[in-house]
């Protein structure tokens, strides 16, 4: 019965599957050919050539490593998460092996953003080498992602007393940030009463059939599992203090840029730069985020004052590439460095499905 379902839907979902690489590839071309065409109107070749020659390579060069430098830190901080769910006896997943992870999950990201596989690839793969337990895994995404939204929304704040936010970042802060605090909340208060969660998870188990009874009490002790790190106040605040610190390299990153092409911008510039971007290239959309990404650093830059067009282009185009390279080089090393295979993943997701 069950294959036969999978046989039924598993048509339009491979048409799909085989017919969205094109599409995205023809959104990407498209977003290409517009900014093209709007550069050519506004500003010549000519003066983009010369901005980007004049251009600090030092600058450069460390806003790479600063963003390589915040890969790292969230690899080391999804340590920090993964590290309670072990046993003493048994051993944490190693940093490389996050890492690597981390890059993988990143550059499929990048390549293949509708999907979102990135998140996937990094839970299968670390499973895979240290069979740390799928349902764990997706518990730290969870407070991981939580905790990015907080520190998004935390800077938001920040940036209201020095800036005037452009209406579609300011009209939601309030409501982000009392999502991000519940939702923090209500992990924290998990984390801390697992044992009453389990019994009610019981108590309610024992309304339903022995073999889904034990599935779902499988599922509740090992997604609280993934919430421990969290029980304990030290963990709870590295944890934070990671946090905030990827936030700022992630505003050091186009900080380091201005000098390099002297555009007389700040870090509360940057900070809005960071935000914008963050906002815009969240939903799933071109290759690379081709033409989102570059629509909203132009944008953010122009909207801040910056009249020289040749500089936002040439801004545009350099973060772009200190953002893209190091997915794009780290993550196809990651890609052999892992042995992913979509295929495998997606043969385990139906065996998984199937049980």
């Amino acid at each position: 019965m069950i294959a036969e379902e999978s046989g039924h839907f598993s048509t339009p979902q491979r048409t799909f599957a085989r017919l969205w690489p094109w599409l995205s590839i023809g959104l990407t071309l498209l977003f290409i050919a517009l900014g093209l065409w709007y550069i050519v109107r506004r500003v010549s070749l000519g003066e983009i050539a010369q901005a980007l020659t004049r251009a600090s390579i030092g600058y450069i060069v460390l806003s790479l490593a600063v963003m390589v430098l915040t890969i790292a830190l969230k690899a080391w901080r999804w340590q920090w998460l993964l590290t309670p769910l072990r046993a003493p006896q048994q051993q944490t997943p190693s940093f490389s092996t996050l890492f690597w992870a981390v890059m993988l999950g990143q550059w499929l990201n990048t390549a293949v953003p509708f999907f979102r596989l990135g998140e996937i690839a990094r839970i299968y793969v670390v499973d895979h080498q240290a069979q740390t337990g799928k349902v764990r895994l997706l518990g730290t995404l969870v407070v991981e992602k939580t905790l990015e939204m907080i520190t998004l929304v935390l800077t938001i704040v920040a940036l209201l007393p020095f800036i005037v936010l452009p209406e579609f970042i300011s009209a939601p802060g309030l409501p982000l940030s009392i999502g991000a605090l519940f939702i923090l909340l209500a992990l924290y208060l998990l984390a801390f009463q697992a044992n009453l969660v389990i019994r009610l998870s019981r108590h309610f188990a024992t309304w339903l059939p022995a073999p889904l009874a034990r599935w779902l009490l499988q599922l509740v002790v090992s997604g609280l599992e993934g919430l421990s790190a969290l029980q304990t106040r030290r963990a709870t605040l590295v944890l934070f203090g990671v946090s905030l610190l990827i936030a700022v390299l992630s505003i050091v990153t186009p900080y380091l840029l201005f000098p390099a092409l002297a555009i007389p911008f700040g870090f509360v510039e940057a900070a809005l730069i960071h935000v914008v971007v963050s906002i815009a290239v969240t939903p799933p959309s071109t290759p690379g985020k081709i033409g989102v990404f570059d629509g909203a650093v132009a944008f953010t830059l122009l909207y801040l004052g910056l009249d020289n067009e040749a500089a936002v282009v040439s801004y545009t185009i350099i973060y772009h590439l200190v953002v893209l390279l190091p997915k794009i080089v780290l993550g196809s090393i990651a890609v052999s460095r892992t042995n992913w295979r979509r295929r495998q993943v997606e043969a385990d997701l139906r065996s998984d499905t199937v049980k």
